[in-house]
């Protein structure tokens, strides 16, 4: 062989391996090497690749989702209502005893000495009609209806007394001075899903990097409905608009009670926009 003829490395592989055992790793992994070596530079350059053009495949992704605005409730909690230790009316006067029927008598007096110039000629009952009459005994005629009942003066019965209870003034009621306050459907975990899911972040807001507290206050009425949407505090860039129109669109409240009534309660809802 001339020296200068050029030998493959699969012949120089076989060369070299000639009179040795081929079925050992060494030649194997030898034999493979390019094969191995071009798989490992393409994976490397698909990583590199990969790690160059995947941050502007997510930018450009993050640009389609919208942004989810998150609500902190903040309950208003006012002192416990006063509760009145009003003494129970004392009870009426017992009735007085009636009294008794007056019950008819026949006068009968024992006989008994008297000077000639004081007697009168007045004759006593006989005996038989004593004897055989209703009326009672006594020492002189009374005439009297023993079948009548007693009767009782009106002013000695009791008279029935009218509890007027006291209907809540017409006008609103805030969360303070109100014995049930007003309530959102399925309670406050329902009301954070309904903003969540309605409130859209504004574009303006979200191109400024507007983020913050909006502070809104409505009036629910005595049927549950939201009226008088007002805003306490804006933070710009629309948020506060955004937060008004979701609230109009709520369902209808259950409504406070004062009293046992429905009243118009003002409630004030904090609503908070954060860009993730």
């Amino acid at each position: 062989m001339n020296s200068h003829e050029f030998v493959s490395p699969r012949d120089a592989l076989d060369i070299v391996f000639s009179n040795r055992n081929r079925a050992y790793g060494a030649y194997q992994l030898r034999r493979a090497y390019s094969r191995y070596l071009g798989r490992a530079l393409g994976i490397s350059l698909l990583l590199i690749g990969l790690g160059i053009v995947l941050p502007q495949i997510l930018n450009a992704l993050s640009d389609k989702f919208a942004e989810h605005a998150y609500v902190d409730m903040i309950r208003e909690i006012g002192p416990p209502p006063v509760i009145e230790n009003t003494p129970p009316p004392p009870p009426p006067p017992p009735l007085p005893t009636p009294p008794p029927p007056v019950r008819a008598t026949v006068r009968f007096v024992p006989p008994a000495p008297t000077p000639d110039e004081l007697v009168r000629d007045e004759q006593p009952p006989a005996q038989e009609d004593v004897l055989n009459t209703d009326a009672d005994v006594g020492a002189k005629n009374i005439e009297s209806d023993n079948e009548a009942p007693p009767t009782l003066d009106e002013a000695d019965f009791p008279r029935e007394v009218e509890t007027v209870i006291a209907k809540p003034d017409e006008g609103e009621y805030d969360l303070v001075t109100v014995q049930k306050p007003p309530t959102f459907p399925g309670g406050e975990r329902d009301l954070l899903k309904y903003l969540a899911e309605n409130i859209k972040y504004p574009p303006l807001a979200r191109e400024n990097n507007i983020q913050g507290t909006v502070a809104l206050t409505f009036v629910v009425g005595k049927d549950g409905s939201v009226s008088d949407v007002n805003i306490l505090r804006d933070i710009g860039g629309g948020c506060g608009k955004e937060a008004v129109r979701v609230v109009q669109t709520m369902p209808r409240w259950i409504p406070g009670e004062a009293n046992g009534h429905a009243v118009k309660v003002r409630f004030t809802l904090p609503v908070k926009f954060r860009l993730q």
